[in-house]
């Protein structure tokens, strides 16, 4: 994921707004994206939608909802800058057949996409101060606009034959898939996509190549419209599954530009070997954004405050967090902070959806922070200071896949809140800083069970 972030190279991605490509014989209730130019040859710089992260979820037996947000930079111009899209939309799958060795699917929907400034710089600086890599400071283009979005998205699977027919080999299966999507903007902007794939199957393990043409239009600010001519090509796919996990390269032909997307897809059923039992032992890997951490952190079931007969499963977490996170808007000055946290994880298997959690966490530990100046700042860094910290998180955690008998493993998506129990100022160079600060963030990880 770290690597997904951190790469320097010219980028693209996926029309926001719409969910990523994937065959529609697969199935997915929940789809956590990570995309940028990582799997990509890429140009010489870091720019165009250099970061994109998508999450896609189903609501209903035809419907989902997507949620996508994109940093787009343009460096390697007379006229450097930045600009970020978040956009959401809501989709309804008109047709929605899939059998033995046919798959056809369309979904229309409608949707907002917002373009501005969301947090990408600090985002974005973030997980290159976690990495060691160079910061981005660009300035923010005046484009400050929300536009209403309808589109359609079509896909169709054809299977060539049975298991073991037409030349394949065991249980693998051949046949070719067909996508075409178009999104329209209130504000006159054009998105459109076209594919054809071959694709090779066998339980549990999809490959597909193929040919992947791309069109942008009516973009009038100037990151958007070097981002558009980036992403306006032709471009060959190379797509890979392996249970829930998804890996893609789209490597474009004319622009010298491509990206690459590692994913995780859950089916929206019980997948885990051991039912819904989350297993005495839990690992937890992930990062929080958009102040960008590294969270780890480790579970050992026990009983202390609830039942034996309780349908909450509760237990003893130990955490830690690291990172370097952009002090709120100065691209020049980041936070050196640790945390290191002690408390109860509280989780529950929602009613009829055995194969999605709620979960909650009270923790409380001990942070320290120091100031890190880069730049104009370049070797400059303040004192330390340390704080007892109170945690609480919530959110929930959907099982994605199974590793043999004793061994599953889920998404985990949710909240995390910290309350240091009593601020502090630093100074650095002639900056005088708050430190030690409440702070709110989204948390995106893996977990790890076992039994």
């Amino acid at each position: 994921m770290l690597a997904t972030f951190a790469a320097a190279t010219a980028g693209a991605g996926e029309i926001p707004g719409l969910r990523p490509q994937l065959p529609p014989f697969i199935e997915r209730g929940l789809e956590v994206v990570f995309s940028n130019d990582f799997l990509g040859r890429g140009g010489s710089v870091d720019d165009f939608r250099t970061q994109q992260i998508i999450i896609n979820a189903k609501i209903s037996d035809r419907g989902f909802a997507t949620l996508d947000h994109s940093i787009l930079t343009l460096s390697n111009s007379p006229t450097p800058g930045r600009i970020d899209q978040l956009s959401a939309s809501l989709g309804y799958h008109v047709i929605n057949s899939v059998k033995d060795r046919m798959a056809s699917k369309l979904a229309v929907g409608i949707g907002i996409r917002n373009t501005g400034e969301f947090s990408g710089q600090r985002m974005q600086n973030g997980f290159h101060r976690l990495v060691g890599s160079d910061v981005d400071i660009l300035p923010y283009t005046d484009t400050r606009r929300s536009d209403a979005t309808a589109w359609f998205d079509a896909d169709h699977y054809r299977n060539f034959g049975a298991a073991g027919d037409g030349g394949m080999v065991g249980t693998w299966q051949a046949g070719y898939w067909l996508r075409a999507s178009s999104l329209l903007t209130s504000g006159g902007q054009w998105d459109g996509s076209a594919g054809l794939f071959a694709v090779a199957s066998k339980p549990g393990i999809d490959f597909w190549l193929g040919l992947r043409r791309d069109w942008r239009s009516g973009y009038d600010d100037r990151v958007l419209q070097e981002t558009a001519a980036a992403e306006d090509d032709l471009a060959i796919v190379f797509g890979a599954r392996f249970g829930a996990l998804v890996l893609e390269t789209v490597q474009q032909l004319d622009n010298d530009a491509s990206y690459g997307q590692l994913r995780l897809v859950s089916s929206g059923v019980q997948t885990s070997a051991n039912g819904n039992n989350t297993g005495r032992l839990g690992l937890e890997a992930g990062f929080l954004l958009p102040n960008i951490q590294l969270r780890l952190a480790g579970r050992y079931r026990t009983r202390l405050l609830t039942d034996p007969n309780s349908k909450w499963k509760e237990s003893v977490i130990v955490a830690a967090n690291y990172g370097e996170p952009q002090h709120e808007d100065n691209a020049i000055i980041f936070v050196r902070s640790r945390q290191f946290e002690l408390g109860l994880d509280f989780e529950r298997a929602i009613s009829d959806h055995e194969w999605l959690s709620t979960y909650g966490t009270v923790t409380t530990g001990w942070r320290t922070e120091r100031l890190i100046g880069v730049n104009a700042l370049e070797g400059a860094s303040s004192a330390s200071v340390g704080r007892i910290v109170l945690s609480v998180g919530t959110g929930l955690r959907v099982d994605v896949g199974h590793m043999g008998q004793r061994w599953n493993y889920r998404i985990t998506l949710g909240l995390t809140g910290r309350l240091p129990i009593k601020d502090a100022d630093l100074q650095i160079g002639t900056t005088v800083l708050s430190v030690q600060e409440p702070a709110l963030d989204l948390m995106l990880g893996v977990t790890f069970d076992f039994d």
